[in-house]
């Protein structure tokens, strides 16, 4: 699979809950690379949070106090099928002139609730369909965040939900995140997005992810499901190398494992300081059906992103 990233970024000056700003702060503003979310406290948490940057996961994008865009062109390629191409805006850009907590996002059908920042379980899914909306944040402590979304899918469908995440430092190399959204989408009827992480760090430049998601729709009656381990490594300032694992299923009509599999991501900034490329190579083990035989196929992904920013 060939990926083409564009990304813009858009750096507000304001954090993310503007109750705790000190006016008297002139000090300069941070490279995006150098945020860190609100609620980010431990090392664990930071290290994780450069990782997602640095990466692009739709988590980091979502949650960063700056507005963010990626514009993606992909040309995917599997083993047996051929490959195919998909164009994807990803991010948010903030209204602070409309509403401070207002956002315009752009997000995957999922939003940022993938199995692991690699989202390798998305490989396999046929339908890769966009959402644009607002976003609200009502409440943005510590710990937790609620956020309300009403959205418009590039199918036409309207879709409301409400997202509630909660993150704690467990000790000092172990942090736990849970995310639950609940949403309501015109002719799908009413949903749930399950999702739980544990971030543990084995030193200063790598991390251990787990991480579990749970998806509901009152339309097919049944849940997706799907965990995942990723081994990541910050090998310097401009390069980072991540092995990944994956197992995926679903509940109805029967109970059975549709897809598992490993892989490797290499990403690594060059020439300039927006631009990156990227290779991921995996195998995975999948079948469409319960009574299906189970066919191994090689994914290969492709990916050159652009980064623009800009300070307010």
């Amino acid at each position: 699979m060939l990926l083409l990233t564009v990304a813009v970024e858009a750096q507000d000056s304001a954090t993310l809950d503007e109750d705790v700003v000190n006016p008297a702060d002139t000090s300069p503003p941070e490279s995006w690379l150098d945020k860190s979310h609100s609620y980010t406290t431990g090392s664990t948490d930071a290290l994780a949070n450069w990782l997602d940057l640095f990466f692009g996961s739709p988590r980091a994008d979502i949650e960063a106090a700056s507005s963010s865009l990626r514009l993606i062109t992909e040309l995917d390629w599997s083993e047996g099928n051929s490959h195919s191409e998909n164009v994807r805006l990803r991010g948010k850009v903030r209204l602070p002139r409309i509403n401070k907590r207002l956002s315009l996002v752009f997000t995957d059908e999922d939003g940022d609730e993938t199995v692991n920042a690699d989202d390798i379980a998305g490989l396999n899914e046929e339908d890769k369909s966009s959402q644009l909306g607002f976003q609200y944040r009502f409440i943005d402590k510590l710990r937790s965040r609620v956020d309300f979304g009403l959205g418009l899918r590039s199918s036409g469908k309207v879709k409301a939900s409400g997202r509630y995440r909660f993150q704690q430092g467990l000790s000092d190399n172990l942090t736990q995140r849970f995310t639950e959204t609940l949403s309501f989408e015109d002719g799908e009827g009413f949903g749930s997005r399950s999702r739980y992480d544990l971030d543990y760090s084995l030193g200063d430049n790598r991390l251990l992810r787990w991480s579990n998601r749970a998806k509901f729709t009152e339309r097919n009656d049944d849940v997706e499901w799907s965990t995942g381990w990723t081994l990541a490594k910050r090998l310097g300032n401009k390069e980072a190398l991540s092995a990944f694992t994956w197992i995926e299923g679903e509940t109805r009509p029967e109970n059975f494992t549709s897809s598992y599999g490993v892989g490797l991501r290499y990403r690594r900034n060059i020439h300039r300081p927006w631009i990156f490329y990227e290779v991921s190579p995996s195998y995975s083990w999948a079948k469409d059906y319960w009574n299906d035989d189970r066919d191994g196929g090689a994914l290969m992904t492709f990916r050159v992103e652009l980064l623009f920013e800009r300070f307010d």
